[in-house]
């Protein structure tokens, strides 16, 4: 009997431990990962809020106060599971404000509709490349493009990315649009982030 209280304490004392030390529950991937980046995780900010790096794409996110539009339109199109999967993946993401300035309030309105779901994915998934890109990654296709580099993105469309005079990366969609990366390398568990200054506008897909 003795024996036996000794092994039921010396195994409550080891659930005990675990339960403190146990990495935050998601996904079998996204535990496996924060397994072995709990101890090194990384803040950076983004538009102000603050992005973890032991957490994915979706759920930094949704704790930014500045990117509502994007994650709403991106929830509209069922894409979450496509920004929650392995990845990698490197998302230039603009802000609310961009997408205001871009299409107004009646328009997006339009935009998160059922019916234009399909355009509205076109949208979303051109601002994402397969592949994780740091701005070294990005200014070293550059100069290895001669001042230009193509990336081809979810969509299937493609976007160049140039450097300014002063040295900025610059992203021009395919209307015509331009957008400076205004912040970069903000970790996430199964890609980056970047923050563009105006929001990517993909050539119309037939349907």
């Amino acid at each position: 009997m003795k024996y036996i209280l000794i092994l039921f304490l010396l195994l409550f004392s080891a659930a005990t431990s675990y339960s403190q030390n146990a990495v935050p529950r998601g996904s079998s991937y996204q535990d496996s990962v924060r397994s072995q980046q709990y101890v090194k995780n990384e803040q950076r900010l983004l538009d102000g809020a603050k992005m973890n790096s032991i957490m994915d794409i979706v759920e930094n996110l949704t704790s930014s106060k500045s990117h509502t539009l994007f994650l709403e339109c991106l929830r509209s199109a069922s894409l979450v599971g496509t920004f929650k999967s392995r990845g990698p993946l490197t998302l230039f993401v603009p802000n609310d404000s961009a997408f205001v300035e871009k299409f107004g309030q009646a328009r997006l309105d339009s935009l998160l509709k059922p019916a234009h779901k399909y355009e509205l994915s076109n949208i979303i998934t051109y601002h994402a490349v397969p592949g994780r890109f740091n701005a070294k990654d990005i200014a070293k296709q550059i100069k290895d493009g001669k001042g230009e580099a193509s990336f081809v993105t979810l969509s299937g469309g493609k976007i160049i990315a140039r450097l300014d005079s002063n040295r900025n990366i610059v992203l021009y969609d395919e209307t015509g649009g331009q957008s400076v990366v205004a912040q970069f390398d903000v970790l996430q568990n199964n890609g980056i982030l970047h923050g563009i200054t105006n929001v990517l506008i993909p050539k119309e897909k037939a349907l």
